[in-house]
């Protein structure tokens, strides 16, 4: 009689030691919060209590390590690879939003160098709207891609369409191009803030 009563706490026992540290596996994993750690919960427990949390643990690391790079590089190339990876993501809006906000830098220059400004606009909607009219025309703007250049600290509100870099006599040849072509074009003196206004 002893015996029956002493074998399922020993049963009981045993399932309450594996359970332990199956639990301990987990936190461990959860700890870690790596697509490595919860892999090896799977592999240990594959049908553990934790098992899907485990999966879904996995999908989630591996998502955030992708949107801390296209964060850390924060260029429109490392936002589209994270989109490409997870379009339906936890961070695709903020990547698309980013994309669309984004401004690059003005092209480092040689001293004396030139572009050309194609409009000028206190609003930012409408400098973009010109920007995507230039879309695949970098023919017609010798060869050069056309940015948006935005208000700098301190300064008017106002975006510039723009080209470059030119030399001087390119700069006039491409304007004077444009402008036989009903389009305004001013060449200016690369880096200017530039007033002018086409």
């Amino acid at each position: 009689m002893r015996g029956i009563i002493v074998a399922p706490l020993l049963i009981a026992a045993c399932i309450a030691a594996g359970c332990s540290r199956q639990e301990s596996a987990w936190q461990d994993a959860a700890r870690r919060n790596t697509p490595a750690a919860y892999q090896e919960y799977l592999e240990r427990y594959p049908g553990g209590a934790h098992a899907a949390a485990a999966r879904e643990g996995i999908v989630a690391a591996r998502e955030g390590a992708a949107w801390a790079r296209a964060e850390r590089l924060k260029t429109p190339e490392a936002w589209q690879r994270y989109l490409a990876e997870w379009p339906e993501g936890a961070h695709a809006a903020i990547a698309r939003q980013s994309i669309v906000e984004f401004i690059p830098p003005p092209p480092a220059t040689a001293p004396g160098g030139y572009e050309i400004q194609l409009g000028a606009w206190t609003d930012e909607a409408s400098a973009r709207a010109a920007l995507a009219g230039w879309t695949g025309r970098q023919a017609d703007l010798g060869g050069q891609v056309p940015r948006i250049d935005g208000p700098k600290p301190g300064a008017a509100p106002i975006w510039r369409l723009r080209a470059g870099p030119y030399d001087e006599a390119a700069a006039r040849v491409v304007c004077e191009d444009l402008k036989s072509a009903g389009v305004d074009c001013v060449a200016i003196g690369a880096g200017s803030a530039g007033d002018a206004a086409p």
